[in-house]
């Protein structure tokens, strides 16, 4: 927790433009709860719906990681840990979306067995259950997209996550950011969904997709050991791309 008291740590964050594209697409929302109306019960769905989309690009992030860390071979070894992430992730994902349908007023589906169809046919009632919630998920997978093509762009010099990393990166996502959400969604079920409510739960999610892009952004000052070995760039140093960094990424 230490790590986000640094102000190196925001430095990172905030000069990269997927921060704030991302800050941008999470926040879109609010013009659909003005524009339509949306309440806490289609946000829960988003966020869910999102769960799926963020499943998705992880699969894609655990080959590419193989692949950047270890060759082509790594990228078929990387195959089998993605299988596994895509099974048990997947019934963890259905799971929870059981609960949040149960919850959503309106909501006349029931789930059919967990599965690829499963989730598929979940995903195409969450997009019906509300206007706008269509153009809200594709941009969130424009900018899944872009941040797997940044990150892992052959050229890039961007130090990246190994494989077992990405493959548990989108688990303390749901444990947090959902728990926080689904508290607050009840309370405002129970007050009628205030308006300030349904707000602040945008900003929460807002807050969260900072934090986790400071962390990519920040792989290279906070190695873990299954991280990349990395080096790290001294107060004054210069690259070789002529930009000479002004401060020391250590604090």
């Amino acid at each position: 927790m230490i790590q986000y008291l640094k102000p190196s740590f925001w430095r990172y964050a905030l000069r990269d433009p997927l921060t704030w594209l991302a800050i941008a697409v999470d926040l879109t929302p609010i013009v659909f709860v003005f524009m339509f109306g949306w309440g806490a019960a289609a946000l829960v769905l988003l966020y869910w719906a999102e769960n799926i989309v963020i499943g998705v690009a992880t699969f894609a992030r655990i080959i590419l990681s193989g692949i950047k860390s270890w060759g082509l071979i790594g990228g078929l070894g990387a195959l089998f840990l993605a299988a596994f992430f895509t099974f048990h992730y997947g019934l963890f994902c259905y799971g929870h979306g059981v609960f949040v349908f149960e919850f959503a007023p309106g909501m006349n589906f029931s789930p059919p067995a967990p599965g690829p169809d499963g989730i598929t046919k979940m995903m195409q009632a969450v997009i019906v259950y509300a206007p706008g919630m269509a153009i809200a998920l594709g941009l969130i997978a424009l900018y899944q997209t872009l941040a797997i093509v940044i990150d892992y762009w052959p050229t890039t010099e961007r130090e990246t996550p190994l494989p077992i990393v990405e493959m548990f990166s989108p688990y303390g996502r749901i444990a947090v950011l959902h728990v926080a959400i689904f508290a607050g969604a009840f309370a405002m079920a129970v007050l009628g969904d205030p308006m300030i409510g349904v707000l602040a739960l945008i900003l929460l999610r807002a807050a969260f997709s900072l934090v986790g892009r400071s962390w990519r952004d920040n792989l290279e000052a906070n190695a873990s050991p299954f991280e990349t070995p990395i080096k790290k760039k001294a107060a004054g140093s210069d690259d070789g791309s002529g930009f000479s960094w002004p401060y020391d990424e250590d604090k």
